[in-house]
């Protein structure tokens, strides 16, 4: 929603603003997505841990996607390329591709998603691209974003949190944040853009987290140490306002 922040100082906790944002778009979703978004899961396995090329890296994403209702799903996975793209075919992008080493595109029930293979360097951001892209897809599934235009990537980035990928979708946010890999990635990162911030998606994360029964430590395990902090910070006071975690009516969730 409010995007990424060049401080360093950062603060763990959203503001009021944005914290009703996120709280209130994980709810629709958990509608609007079905079964597979009130399922309690954190998905942090995958069937590659660490995809090398185009063909590890669509057999991860086949994988997850069989753990997040779009086992019947079928995507195409292309390499981006300066000759080519699928706009000149015929393709839409969901949302805005600009920024992203993974993208998105449709054309009526045929999907293809674009990949600069560069992404593969960095696994934090391999991960985050596959669970934003998958929450992306389901989105589009379900009849597509209900958001201003500004807030489509945060809004993908929200569905894939309720799919129970929120930890890699945090981990990345950071490393969009800092525009830092760690060194040796070769990738401009400070061109490059996530929908929610650290912050923002730690607080959707605990959010999430606290309204399907997950305990914390099943989630702050698995993330690094400022985004276990921020999710810290962010559980602490999700577990302080109840309204903030709770779900749907039931009659909206059988509708």
């Amino acid at each position: 929603m409010l995007g990424i922040s060049g401080s360093t100082n950062v603060d763990f906790l959203p503001d009021e603003d944005a914290r009703a944002w996120v709280a209130d778009g994980l709810r629709d979703h958990m509608v609007r997505l079905g079964e597979p978004a009130r399922r309690a899961r954190v998905v942090t396995k995958t069937t590659i841990d660490e995809p090398r090329d185009l063909d590890d890296l669509f057999e991860l994403m086949c994988g997850v996607q069989r753990e997040v209702g779009q086992g019947e799903v079928e995507l195409t996975l292309l390499e981006l390329t300066e000759e080519d793209s699928p706009a000149r075919h015929g393709y839409e992008p969901l949302g805005d591709p600009t920024g992203q080493l993974m993208h998105t595109f449709a054309k009526r029930d045929d999907l293809v998603v674009v990949v600069v293979p560069q992404l593969l360097r960095v696994a934090e951001l391999t991960l985050a691209s596959v669970a934003r892209e998958l929450g992306r897809i389901a989105v589009y599934l379900a009849g597509g974003h209900q958001v201003e235009p500004s807030d489509v990537e945060g809004d993908a980035e929200l569905a894939a949190i309720t799919l129970g990928l929120g930890v890699w979708i945090a981990n990345g946010a950071y490393v969009y944040e800092n525009a830092c890999c760690g060194g040796g990635c070769g990738l401009d990162l400070r061109s490059m853009r996530a929908g929610l911030s650290m912050p923002e998606a730690c607080f959707g994360l605990a959010v999430d987290s606290q309204r399907k029964g997950i305990s914390r430590r099943a989630v702050a395990k698995h993330l690094q140490p400022n985004q276990r902090a921020a999710f810290k910070r962010s559980w602490g006071y999700v577990g302080k306002q109840p309204a903030l975690t709770a779900a749907p009516q039931m009659a909206a969730l059988g509708s």
